[in-house]
């Protein structure tokens, strides 16, 4: 599915309504997402000064509470109204949610210290709207963004390459991570991966051009 198709499939009600009980559902997708957590703090930490936090797809919430327990002001923006209005429901995540599209976020420049991106962006497949969405983070950003993206240097991803499996999906490299950041803006930092063996995810922290935090 084509991401200008995909972008709204997420607007529908019972899609909504049902995200958290399919993600959330099994002891392993709970430490999924127990583990993409982790990782996510565990960059924000690298940059000096972030106190802000914008979750940019944020969906139902899912890093929200997280990131508050972690003592960030975050808030969240998704284009879908119904997933936002699922995720008000979600403990610790509460009204401060916002309906936006990420290419086109309706903040001022550096209106946060950082923005995190999780399980979003690996799902863009049209070259430009990655750009747009992530020129739009760095662009909102003061200090950091943090993403994930599909990182092809993993054995999944190797297998499924070798075995020419339907599951196979775009991946980058460390250099082509760098260059899709540079075009946006962004100076790639640190580029961490979920796992060599059982994933083919990597999360990412980038530093906005005119970002003075220290790393």
């Amino acid at each position: 599915m084509p991401y200008a198709t995909k972008k709204h499939a997420w607007r529908d009600e019972r899609v909504a309504r049902e995200y958290d009980a399919r993600r959330f559902e099994t002891r392993l997708q709970r430490r999924k997402h127990a583990r993409d957590e982790a990782l996510v703090l565990a960059l924000l930490e690298r940059v000096a000064g972030a106190a802000s936090v914008l979750d940019v797809a944020c969906g139902t919430g899912r890093m929200i509470p997280a990131l508050r327990a972690a003592g960030y002001r975050t808030a969240g923006a998704d284009l879908s109204r119904e997933m936002l209005a699922a995720g008000r429901e979600r403990p610790g995540v509460g009204p401060v949610l916002l309906q936006a599209d990420g290419e086109r976020l309706p903040l001022a420049d550096g209106s946060v210290d950082a923005v995190v991106c999780v399980r979003f962006l690996f799902h863009v497949d049209d070259r430009a709207a990655r750009a747009a969405l992530l020129s739009e983070m760095a662009r909102v950003a003061r200090r950091a963004v943090v993403g994930e993206i599909r990182y092809g240097f993993t054995l999944k991803h190797v297998g499924r390459r070798v075995r020419r499996s339907p599951r196979l999906r775009p991946a980058f490299d460390r250099a082509g991570v760098a260059a899709e950041l540079e075009r946006a803006g962004l100076a790639l930092d640190t580029l961490s991966p979920v796992s060599r063996l059982f994933s083919d995810k990597a999360f990412f922290l980038a530093r906005p051009w005119n970002s003075t935090a220290a790393t």
